[in-house]
């Protein structure tokens, strides 16, 4: 096994080539001195590998001998653990008992038994630190939760927010004058609903759209099979397809199934799958009782709006807006009563929760506060919020509720 061709950093003087960092690399670099294994995972293309090799150099620059750091790939070679480490002690010289030692390891799902394998060294050598990444879910509430509980710290890096975004066009000094750039914000913001994938940005739209379907067909076809059982692939794309003309639909197993021709039972596990391998989100409708919300109906997004133009030509910009947000915030919830009042988000990051409604214009009526209003006075909340095209924030009361009026450009 030659390693060296995966470790630039052992030649001499050797740094790799990234220098605009993502706002996960602070979060990783703040596990370099913990125990704990830190696993990153996202979709593909988001930029994992490149905060590895970020966080590789940044080793190097404050003294860390190179041979001290190991980075490997399992997207070619899926070796064993055991060999993986023998491999490097022989080619370095380094001693894993001894030696305070950094091991990257990229897609590791892809890897058998990987949890076990790294359990092993965790529990023996606590000298090593493990970095793991990964492109599905699965890896870290099936097989990983069980074997490495307690000792796993996991991030995850969603594709590129719009602050992001324009920090990579080096347009990052429109966000601090906002009211001064106004009309060239909201150009920006919706080139940026297609531009979540730093390799994108400045690609054209042909450029672009095939760029963005060759990473769902290397996930749908290559990654996910290796992780479950798929005996349909294609179907995962019909799904997508579904989605993205119909952001944030309903999610109804057997309608959804009569459409397709398929069945109920079909549908909802080849959902589960495209959820548990970040390409979908999955949206429950409230209630202080999780129990409760799962078993009730739920709503179903595309993991980056970028994916909409893909499958779809022609979308409200009002249902990408709410895309993008949901991107940017990851909130779980929406709310929907009987009577069809209905609540595009609730952001459950805080306490108590917040409501947030989407509306993509730069003027509101009353009518737009009429269900944040329901749905606070059902569950005794204080405020809402409403994000929209504006450059200010202003608290407005709507019948004794406050409602925060946020920009959608800083949501």
């Amino acid at each position: 096994m030659q390693l060296f061709k995966l470790n630039r950093h052992w030649e001499p003087g050797y740094r790799y080539p990234f220098e605009k960092k993502r706002a996960a690399f602070e979060s990783l670099k703040a596990q370099l001195g913990k125990k704990q294994i830190v696993e990153l995972s996202g979709l593909r293309r988001t930029g994992k590998t490149t905060l590895f090799f970020q966080l590789i150099n940044h080793l190097l620059d404050t003294g860390t001998d190179p041979f001290s750091i190991l980075y490997f790939t399992f997207d070619e070679d899926h070796t064993t653990i055991d060999d993986l480490l023998a491999a490097f002690q022989k080619q370095t010289g380094k001693e894993l008992k001894m030696d305070r030692l950094f091991i990257f390891l990229d897609e590791v799902q892809k890897l058998n038994n990987f949890q076990n394998q790294i359990k092993i060294y965790y529990d023996l050598y606590p000298n090593l630190k493990f970095f793991l990444s990964g492109s599905t879910s699965l890896f870290i509430k099936k097989r990983t939760q069980e074997s490495l509980a307690g000792r796993l710290k996991s991030i995850f890096l969603p594709p590129l927010s719009f602050s992001e975004y324009l920090y990579f066009k080096e347009k990052e000094a429109m966000l601090s004058r906002l009211e001064m750039y106004q009309t060239e914000i909201e150009i920006e913001f919706e080139l940026y609903w297609n531009c979540q994938f730093i390799e994108t940005i400045g690609m054209p739209p042909s450029d672009r759209k095939e760029y963005l379907l060759s990473i769902l067909k290397k996930m749908v076809y290559e990654d996910v099979p290796v992780v479950f059982s798929v005996e349909n692939p294609s179907l995962l794309l019909r799904l997508l397809k579904v989605t993205a003309q119909h952001p944030g639909m309903l999610l109804h197993y057997q309608n959804l199934g009569n459409d397709l021709g398929l069945s109920a039972k079909t549908i909802s596990k080849y959902v589960h799958i495209l959820s548990e391998s970040f390409l979908v989100n999955i949206l429950f409708n409230y209630s202080p009782n999780l129990l409760t919300s799962e078993k009730k109906m739920k709503r179903l997004y595309l993991s980056s709006p970028s994916f909409i133009g893909v499958f779809a030509d022609s979308v409200e910009k009002g249902k990408i807006a709410e895309n993008v947000y949901l991107t940017s915030a990851q909130p779980k919830f929406f709310w929907r009563d009987v009577y069809k009042h209905e609540v595009d988000f609730i952001n459950t990051s805080t306490e108590p929760p917040v409501p947030v409604e989407i509306k993509y214009t730069s003027s509101v009526r009353d009518r737009d506060f009429q269900n944040l209003f329901l749905f606070c006075r059902k569950y005794s909340l204080p405020k809402a919020q409403l994000c929209m095209k504006r450059f200010d924030r202003q608290v407005v009361t709507y019948k004794g509720l406050d409602v925060e009026l946020v920009s959608i450009f800083k949501a």
